[in-house]
């Protein structure tokens, strides 16, 4: 799916969702073409939701002969979120009847509605009940729906599938992998937009070690004008330094890299790390035109314009900000489920209250396919926007 200013089509013939903008999700299978528009992207719901319309239409005769007791893997939307429910107040959105393994079976519109529910849902849908037997391949071709999957460009992917991470805990570890605030891939020129992870039979009892979520959004909305003024004129430069860089390109001494190092399964990718990437404090959601702060101190060393002290102090700032109480939620992870989220409405870490046994998940991110669009359009200079191009 290619998110962009506006959604404009939706052809019947070839299955391409066509869009326009710059902060577009290219999907690897064909689904989306995209184009350049100044215009708002406000209006693509309703076209989401008028080819949902058109498909249960087409469907009505074929779903309404099915016994009600017959597993159903797709091609009706509401039929798809049958027994969903919120997971924590207006936060995430449970969806215990969705079997993943035949995701392959899916219409426009199946795709179209979980476009719809995860920005309803404030950035995070589950998927419970999966079954073991979920493969890789079931996982990415899932995740290229809404993208093109991205191969991480610190850490080395499962045999085969190079863009699956499998994050190890290790019993009694005392290092762990992506345990601080952050949105994944944000130190590349283009971030991962959605990111789906999956539970392996390899777990800590549910509810321990969850995922830790803070809505940007929500936190934006709330700030005082004054400093949305400020925060709209800064660029931050975002950075894998501190998390994947050794102590003297920067990185912590108890980072992502010393926490792959300590387990016996994850490998770094031993790459260069990426140059830094100037990206706005306040970016744009395309899908609703909603605004977000997009700062995390993991992937972050600094404001354009301010001294070290001043930036990292500012960015510490936004961060405490962004994650009171009023703006966080938890997902626990049962075995073999899969949750999606959306990394620029979010920012995560993995919480750290049990380190009894081991425990292995998968990740796949997806990219926006291109550069996080700036609310303020006059943030970069012409030559500046062009080479972010």
């Amino acid at each position: 799916f290619a998110c962009a200013s506006e959604v404009s089509a939706f052809s019947a013939n070839s299955g391409i969702l066509k869009t326009s903008g710059t902060f577009g999700l290219k999907s690897s299978r064909g689904l989306v073409e995209t184009r350049r528009s100044d215009r708002s992207f406000a209006r693509a719901f309703p076209v989401l939701q008028s080819t949902i319309a058109r498909e249960q239409v087409d469907t009505e005769d074929v779903t309404s002969s099915s016994a009600d007791s017959t597993p159903y893997h797709g091609h009706t939307p509401s039929r798809l979120f049958e027994g969903a429910e919120p997971i924590q107040g207006k936060y995430g959105l449970r969806c215990p009847n969705v079997d993943l393994r035949k995701c392959k079976e899916w219409s426009k519109a199946d795709v179209a509605e979980m476009l719809i529910k995860i920005q309803e849902a404030k950035g995070v849908l589950t998927f419970p009940n999966q079954s073991p037997d979920l493969s890789p391949d079931d996982q990415l071709y899932f995740a290229s729906l809404f993208g093109e999957p991205e191969t991480h460009t610190a850490a080395k992917g499962i045999p085969g599938y190079p863009q699956i991470l499998e994050i190890i805990r290790e019993k009694d570890a005392q290092v762990v992998f992506g345990e601080d605030w952050h949105s994944d891939h944000s130190f590349q020129p283009w971030p991962a937009s959605f990111s789906f992870l999956r539970a392996t039979g390899t777990m800590t009892p549910v509810g321990t070690n969850n995922t830790q979520f803070a809505h940007c959004i929500e936190a934006w909305k709330d700030l005082s004008p004054t400093l949305k003024k400020i925060c709209l004129d800064l660029k931050v430069s975002h950075s894998a330094r501190k998390a994947y860089g050794t102590p003297d390109q920067g990185g912590h001494k108890k980072n992502s890299l010393v926490a792959m190092q300590g387990t016996d399964g994850m490998k770094p990718s031993n790459k260069p790390l990426l140059p830094d990437q100037f990206h706005p404090v306040v970016i744009n959601i395309p899908e609703t035109g909603e605004e977000a702060l997009f700062v995390s101190t993991t992937f972050t060393n600094g404001i354009v314009g301010m001294t070290d002290e001043e930036g990292n102090a500012f960015i510490k700032m936004l961060q405490g900000l962004i994650t009171q109480e009023q703006y966080l939620f938890e997902i626990s992870h049962e075995p073999h489920q899969v949750t999606m989220w959306d990394n620029r409405q979010l920012i995560h870490r993995g919480l750290v209250n049990d380190s009894s046994s081991r425990r292995i998940i998968q990740r796949v991110s997806v990219s926006t396919g291109g550069r996080p669009t700036s609310v303020n359009a006059e943030l970069y200079k012409e030559g500046e926007e062009k080479e972010r191009r």
